[in-house]
């Protein structure tokens, strides 16, 4: 009798001992946070406020907690006033493989009241860091430019609603023909881009049924590419990093080059917004 009541015992205080591990090993309760939409603030010096902003990196309390597409529901461990930092996440070059926060847009923080169980939205709106110089910022809006033909194509610009950026204004039509199988936009003048690894970026609008090349030349000569942007049906945004193709050689002032070669039968490449910075 003594031994079964020993077994009773000690199965009913391994099956207590379960239980309270079990309570030890439920998760807290989440809330929830949603960043829909995300926004670009500009002022006029810094051009277009398009972006491609892709994913938001999340702290909680000074922690990091991971990188969601924009859109997607966060999960907040943590109840009360919480500390919460937002970074601008983009496709660097515009590979997905290569997903980084953009150096050149301000962290976003702020406190919220989480309740667990709740979901919460915002709209967060970046901005660019003070430390981040623009260089220049071209909608081709305006009858000057920083950039001028060099292909064997002269590019136009077109206004048509329906192929020009956004609808409104102007943007450059890059054409090409069997005759003349290559278009170029060359910055207008050499410029001075820093080196010893500085983060330079350049941004671009563009639409297009074939490939082209982004890249500088150092000292009027040297053509360093540095991306083959891909086709894209829809009005796109690239962030083009030419950090390395600068870093890497050593020139007094460098061009911005766009080129193409003609590699379809009626080749269309529409291009706006660019932008070169550095921070």
């Amino acid at each position: 009798m003594h031994k079964y009541l020993l077994y009773f015992f000690l199965f009913f205080s391994l099956l207590f001992s379960v239980s309270c591990n079990k309570e030890k090993l439920k998760s807290p309760q989440a809330a929830f946070l949603v960043a829909d939409p995300v926004l670009l603030k500009t002022t006029p010096s810094q051009g277009s406020n398009s972006h491609k902003i892709t994913d938001i990196w999340y702290y909680v309390n000074g922690q990091f907690k991971g990188v969601f597409p924009v859109g997607s529901v966060m999960p907040i461990v943590a109840n009360g006033n919480t500390d919460i930092m937002f970074m601008a996440g983009i496709k660097n070059n515009g590979i997905s493989a290569t997903r980084i926060p953009y150096p050149c847009y301000n962290s976003i923080a702020f406190s919220q009241n989480f309740e667990p169980g709740k979901t919460y939205t915002v709209s967060p709106q970046f901005e660019y860091t003070s430390t981040t110089h623009i260089l220049y910022s071209d909608n081709f809006d305006s009858t000057g430019s920083y950039f001028y033909p060099a292909g064997d194509s002269s590019y136009t610009f077109t206004q048509d609603p329906s192929k020009a950026f956004g609808g409104v204004g102007r943007s450059v039509f890059m054409s090409m023909s069997n005759a003349k199988p290559s278009s170029e936009m060359l910055q207008s003048s050499t410029i001075f881009l820093p080196g010893g690894g500085t983060t330079i970026y350049l941004e671009l609008n563009y639409r297009c049924n074939q490939e082209f090349v982004v890249g500088v030349i150092g000292d009027g000569t040297d053509m360093q590419p540095a991306v083959t942007v891909n086709r894209s049906d829809e009005w796109n945004k690239i962030y083009i990093q030419l950090t390395s193709v600068v870093s890497s050689h050593s020139h007094f002032g460098y061009q911005v080059f766009i080129r193409a070669q003609k590699q379809v039968d009626t080749p269309e490449i529409y291009i706006d917004n660019v932008k070169l910075l550095y921070q």
